[in-house]
């Protein structure tokens, strides 16, 4: 008696099949190393992000330090006429005082120099041209003012033969602050500007 035997396919040998399992584990290596490479690129571009929003922020703090101190500078320095005229002469300047107009008449102006550009560090930092602020610390650049007396505000009175109105306007000034960041050599600065208006005896 004989029988027949179906001939079934046969399995791959296990030499046949070694190779398959390196080459998918390098496959999934590669685009681990690829989400890695990326996720550490993210977080490196994160932590510069974070960092300049930090230094911004700390050169804001300085400008406004500075543009009140200037502001307090006004009220305690200048209390009168004679006051503005003493201190925003031409002939004698004072650090970081500037006159677009005339403080009083027969005193000459002193405007900001010529070519200066508030947003140029050079004019800043050069002695004489501006007002540093010493009360903030672990600054490397200490944070500056300038005070620009730009004129009296609103209209002159009237004035008549028989009845002199007294000239009651007030004494405009324009406070221009700048801040830095920490380190070295600070790369984030920030410039604040104000108007600020006061009568004088």
């Amino acid at each position: 008696m004989t029988t027949q035997s179906t001939p079934r396919p046969q399995a791959k040998s296990f030499r046949q099949q070694r190779g398959a399992v390196l080459t998918v584990s390098l496959l999934i290596l590669l685009v681990m190393t690829i989400i890695g490479v990326a996720s550490m690129g993210s977080t490196t571009l994160q932590e510069k992000m974070s960092n300049n929003n930090r230094q911004r922020q700390i050169a804001l703090q300085a400008a406004e330090v500075a543009l009140r101190s200037g502001e307090a500078y006004l009220v305690a320095n200048i209390g009168s006429v004679n006051d503005l005229a003493t201190n925003f002469n031409a002939s004698a300047p004072v650090t970081g005082l500037y006159s677009e107009r005339a403080p009083l008449v027969g005193v000459a102006t002193r405007p900001l120099p010529t070519g200066t550009n508030i947003f140029d560090d050079t004019g800043w930092l050069a002695t004489g041209n501006a007002i540093p602020v010493t009360t903030m610390s672990g600054l490397t650049q200490q944070p500056r003012f300038i005070i620009e007396y730009m004129g009296r505000v609103g209209e002159a009175p009237k004035t008549s033969y028989v009845n002199k109105k007294p000239d009651r306007r007030q004494y405009a000034f324009r406070i221009t602050a700048i801040g830095w960041g920490e380190g070295t050599n600070p790369t984030a600065r920030y410039i604040l500007q104000s108007s600020f208006r006061m009568p004088l005896l």
